[in-house]
């Protein structure tokens, strides 16, 4: 049986279980088959893409982990640099794991892959909305206008103020950061008080992980804490459409 049939098998509920390797390459041909040439040879490709894998109830929980995993999109990053001379027109990644029939891997071209809207939750400035650019690779996160970690530091500008008088947010709370087609939160100042929540209600301390940063997808929320009862959020949701 060839590498196509056991994947559609696995897709559709067979004997074959779709493994991680198996997934990682069709999204690696999904996005290469996107590839276009501008001038002088030089390789293109849209913004953003949506990954819409389709598979049988039973497979769906797998599939769901393996694109939830950070390893996944930094593993598809480094195969994807490999078969191209620019990588830095790589686009973002929007994935959507369903169940249907017949299964399968489909990738389009979707400007709203990574772009979001980050929206403040508490606090004196809650409603505030900060449109997620693709064209941009960090954004500075925290109290008031300036983010400085130190009295002697030069003096940058926060690019998403959460809060204007609440003192338990550092003014140098976090960074945000693209990485390849993941939004990734830096823990700064803020330290072990700032949390990633996933939208299934688990949680993550960017700074208790070994890179210091954690993913942030849309429907998850960034919360900042006193230690105490006070909390001030930072929610990604979807562009609307």
């Amino acid at each position: 049986m060839g590498l196509f049939d056991t994947i559609r098998r696995s897709l559709q509920g067979g004997d074959d279980e779709l493994g991680r390797d198996d997934l990682l390459r069709e999204v690696e041909a999904g996005i290469l088959a996107l590839k276009r040439h501008a001038a002088r040879g030089r390789e293109v490709f849209p913004a953003g893409v949506r990954v819409e894998i389709r598979a049988a109830e039973g497979s769906l929980v797998t599939l769901r982990g393996f694109v939830a995993d950070a390893s996944f999109e930094r593993d598809l990053e480094a195969r994807l640099q490999n078969r191209l001379v620019a990588s830095e027109t790589l686009p973002a990644r929007r994935y959507v794991v369903e169940r249907g029939e017949p299964g399968g891997v489909t990738v389009h071209e979707d400007e709203h892959a990574l772009g979001g809207v980050l929206v403040v939750v508490g606090g004196d400035l809650d409603g505030q909305r900060f449109p997620v650019d693709l064209a941009r690779k960090e954004w500075r996160i925290g109290r008031g206008r300036w983010h400085q970690e130190h009295p002697g530091d030069q003096r940058l500008p926060n690019d998403i103020v959460l809060t204007e008088s609440l003192a338990w947010v550092s003014r140098a709370a976090a960074i945000l950061r693209r990485s390849g087609a993941l939004l990734e939160v830096e823990a700064r100042q803020q330290g072990e008080f700032l949390l990633v929540v996933r939208r299934d209600g688990t949680q993550l301390r960017p700074a208790m992980t070994a890179s210091g940063r954690a993913p942030l997808r849309v429907g998850d929320r960034l919360e900042l804490h006193d230690g105490l009862d006070g909390c001030v959020s930072l929610r990604l949701d979807p562009v609307d459409v």
